[in-house]
């Protein structure tokens, strides 16, 4: 039995008062830690782009190979915003009377789909290629980092207005096309605009942006984050994998964000829910097996998911790249199937 008056039970006291402040101190810096994590992976997803070195697409079709061409612009289909792009004609005694729409992925330019006019313009069709409001460096309208095509859908249905209002003649029939963010974009937009287009092609498509930013924070921690040079040291202290209630509180946070970042848009505007609906148009998909940014399965859920007329063009070449087919060396085989593409609509 303690003695009367002893300070024991006091000092009791005190060292749990202790523990509990420590206790209460320790979850408060966890909690802080995990917020800025969260804050960084969502604003890593989001302006990846403007955190990686980047240089502006250059050339023009008049100097490259003498084609001619229109610097053209365009509202945007529900903001103020001005959309501007290149409209380059088919020549006159080759015109298929076709029109052909191109929209770049994230972190690109209207250049991504540079290669490609020459190519259009030997087949007989007309062109447009343009930059989204999210490109980067003066291109950049919003910034608001990117969007995942959420917002970008809306500047692919503005340029098909576009292109069905101003060049009527020269588009009896429409095809459109993007990459990666680019190709999402696409597929939202011309479920939308089904009736104004004829075809779609797709180029290393995500079913839905959530699979494409898990799977790129799950190789950027396993990798150290080796392509962001401005980050780079923090690789020494990043975890090399989290858990599943923290990628998806990181998932979550992100889409709230993009939701809230301009009015009328809807969660269920991704490509695994539209695509379905771009039928009786016929769709193509293209995608590298190993395609290190967007994994093929994208692919085999949205070709699983798409009605027909429906084609998955698999390229198998061991090259690891989420690139366009004509990136990966395929220009012959990506003109002869465009061709067919064009056959069937």
């Amino acid at each position: 039995m303690l003695p009367p008056n002893s300070a024991y039970p006091w000092d009791l006291m005190s060292l749990l008062t202790s523990l509990t402040s420590m206790m209460a101190m320790t979850i408060a810096v966890l909690s802080i830690l995990l917020a800025l994590f969260i804050y960084a992976a969502y604003k890593a997803l989001i302006r990846f782009p403007w955190l990686r070195p980047f240089t502006p697409g250059q050339g023009d079709p008049l100097t490259e190979w003498g084609i001619k061409y229109e610097e053209v612009e365009f509202k945007a289909f529900d903001t103020d915003h001005l959309i501007r792009g290149w409209w380059v004609p088919a020549a006159h005694d080759n015109d298929l009377k076709i029109s052909i729409i191109a929209l770049h992925g994230s972190g690109r330019d209207k250049h991504n789909y540079f290669q490609h006019i020459r190519h259009f313009h030997e087949i007989g069709l007309n062109s447009l290629i343009f930059d989204c409001r999210e490109s980067l460096c003066d291109k950049d309208q919003t910034g608001k980092g990117l969007g995942y095509s959420f917002r970008e859908h809306k500047d692919v249905r503005a340029a098909i207005h576009y292109v069905k209002n101003t060049h009527t003649t020269q588009s009896k029939k429409l095809i459109v096309t993007g990459i990666s963010m680019g190709a999402a974009s696409v597929v939202v937009a011309c479920s939308k605009d089904r009736e104004l287009i004829d075809g779609v092609i797709a180029e290393a498509c995500y079913s839905h942006p959530k699979d494409a930013w898990q799977h790129n924070i799950e190789r950027n921690l396993k990798e150290g984050v080796k392509a962001f040079a401005s980050i780079s040291a923090l690789s020494k202290v990043l975890p090399t994998s989290i858990p599943k209630w923290l990628m998806d509180a990181i998932l979550s946070t992100t889409m709230s964000v993009i939701l809230r970042s301009e009015h009328n848009l809807h969660e269920s505007d991704v490509p695994v829910h539209h695509i379905a609906n771009i039928s009786p148009k016929p769709v193509m998909l293209i995608h590298n097996t190993r395609d290190n940014v967007v994994p093929y399965r994208n692919s085999l859920a949205l070709i699983e998911a798409a009605r027909e007329p429906k084609e998955l063009w698999t390229i198998d070449n061991g090259q690891p790249l989420h690139v366009t087919a004509i990136e990966n060396d395929l220009t012959n085989e990506y003109i002869e199937r465009l061709n067919k593409f064009i056959e069937s609509i």
